[in-house]
């Protein structure tokens, strides 16, 4: 360690050129994600195919109710087209954060474990990283002060386009939600030009941090209220457990993925002693920005596990485990964060990212420290045994088959037959049951037709009439154990 001098640019290239070469190679080494394998399945219409991941009955999946989502255009491209512009796209914020901040702040991006997993996996963070980051420089004008209602409204825009990709609404909701945050940012700048004294807690950047966060933690408590989706009316459902997955957020989003996984601890001191010692509204501003988007997305993590853990009946507070990377949404945050330092630079000497004076060791050997995270991301990835449970079946155009396992991510875990099974092609239908239900006798009555069995290791049962034509076994990261395809005897 006494080698290693993190006052020099030339380490901090190497490690740079380290982070993008893990990220190329676990686009090769990773399958894509459950969440991408569903969002791949998703037809013309919106709907899923064999059913939608929530079912109205709990533990068995309704190829009739296909519901509705709302996914990114890229996903109806191949699995290498799809690593291929996550890829193009993450490197391209590379460069970007590379010739706005330096060496030291892209480095650290690019050995993020949280973006080298979503990449391999194909999942939409490195374009909530691009839309998070265009609006918060465009609602900010930190790039230039002309045009601000224009470019309010670009940034509204670009803004809307996150809950868009998650699926929360659609084109016209992007439409009307960028018309109003347009109108709010537009008021705001209004209100702090000519409000004279009484608006001059709006260029102190710690107040105005507070303020949003407790604004968007009213808003957030107010669609629960409204019922807006069911991810958050859970927070009024189940008030108890919501309440302690919130706590687990925290931990989660701030502490684990944004002051650790993002490497941002070793400045927080620094930036909220220089907060209080300063007024500027474009740095306030850009404060607003940050806490309204974390605080929005400790609301939303802790809200899903929630409400997941109630349908499908899981152990709490296991599940939060099992979930626990949804924390990784934290990192559309990490290029506002570097800006929001610069900033705040102009004003005070505090240490950034790519200027860390004293902090320039603890950086680095923070990195270090989570470099075997990213290494163990990108070499190892991700792995699916349905997809060699899938080359054992052999079915035939318009047959059926269903799969068993338990509940959690049961129909996630459905649709990575879609895929490998050439299912659109073949008008294959897969159902899906909970290991708890009564799929044995749904064989013999409801799914009688079904031809094809594919069990998950935590099935033992072998139904009577049905004869093991296949097995395999699991990796241990996905659970170990032994996986069985079975036909009709």
């Amino acid at each position: 360690m006494e080698r290693l001098n993190f006052e020099e640019d030339r380490l901090w290239i190497r490690l740079l050129m380290l982070g993008v070469l893990l990220n190329l190679i676990v686009c090769f080494t990773s399958d894509l994600g459950l969440d991408t394998q569903v969002k791949m399945a998703v037809d013309e219409d919106g709907a899923l195919p064999w059913g939608d991941l929530r079912p109205e009955i709990a533990g068995e999946s309704n190829p009739e109710d296909g519901g509705h989502r709302v996914v990114l255009p890229l996903y109806d491209m191949s699995e290498v087209g799809i690593k291929a512009m996550a890829f193009l796209t993450f490197a391209g914020m590379i460069a970007c954060l590379y010739r706005w901040g330096g060496v030291r702040s892209a480095a650290v991006l690019s050995l993020s474990p949280a973006f080298i997993f979503s990449i391999g996996r194909g999942y939409e963070e490195v374009y909530l990283a691009v839309f998070c980051a265009v609006s918060f420089m465009l609602f900010t004008g930190v790039l230039s002060s002309k045009n601000r209602t224009l470019q309010s409204f670009g940034g509204a825009l670009a803004f809307m386009m996150m809950p868009y990709a998650k699926g929360f609404t659609d084109g016209a909701g992007v439409l009307v939600g960028a018309a109003v945050l347009t109108g709010f940012v537009t008021l705001w700048n209004m209100v702090q030009q000519r409000g004279g004294e009484n608006t001059n807690w709006m260029s102190k950047p710690h107040v105005v941090g507070i303020v949003v966060s407790l604004s968007v933690s009213l808003c957030m408590i107010l669609l629960a209220i409204l019922e807006y989706s069911s991810t958050f009316s859970i927070m009024i459902e189940s008030p108890v457990r919501y309440a302690t997955a919130f706590v687990f957020s925290i931990l989660d989003v701030v502490v684990i993925f944004t002051l650790i996984g993002m490497v941002s601890w070793p400045f927080v001191g620094s930036m909220f002693e220089g907060f209080k010692s300063i007024t500027d509204s474009k740095t306030a501003q850009m404060t607003g920005f940050i806490a309204g988007v974390l605080t929005a997305l400790v609301f939303y993590v802790a809200a899903l596990w929630t409400y997941e853990a109630s349908i499908w009946n899981a152990d709490w507070p296991g599940i939060m485990w099992t979930m626990g990377n949804n924390g990784r949404y934290a990192t559309l945050l990490f290029i506002p964060l570097v800006m929001l330092l610069q900033q705040l630079r102009l004003h005070v000497e505090v240490p950034t990212y790519d200027a860390p004076l004293s902090k320039a060791k603890v950086m680095g050997m923070t990195l270090l420290l989570l470099l075997p995270l990213s290494m163990l991301a990108s070499i190892h990835g991700q792995t699916m045994w349905t997809d060699e449970a899938a080359s054992e079946m052999k079915l035939e155009k318009g047959e059926e088959f269903l799969f068993v396992s338990e509940d959690t991510l049961g129909m996630h875990w459905l649709y990575t037959f879609y895929a490998p099974l050439d299912a659109e092609e073949k008008e294959i239908t897969g159902h899906w049951r909970s290991i708890d239900s009564t799929w044995d006798s749904d064989l013999d009555s409801t799914l009688s037709q079904v031809t094809t069995l594919v069990v998950s290791p935590d099935v033992t049962l072998t139904p009577k009439g049905w004869i093991v034509e296949s097995s395999g076994e699991v990796n241990l990261l996905n659970g170990g154990g032994e996986w069985r395809v079975l036909t009709r005897s």
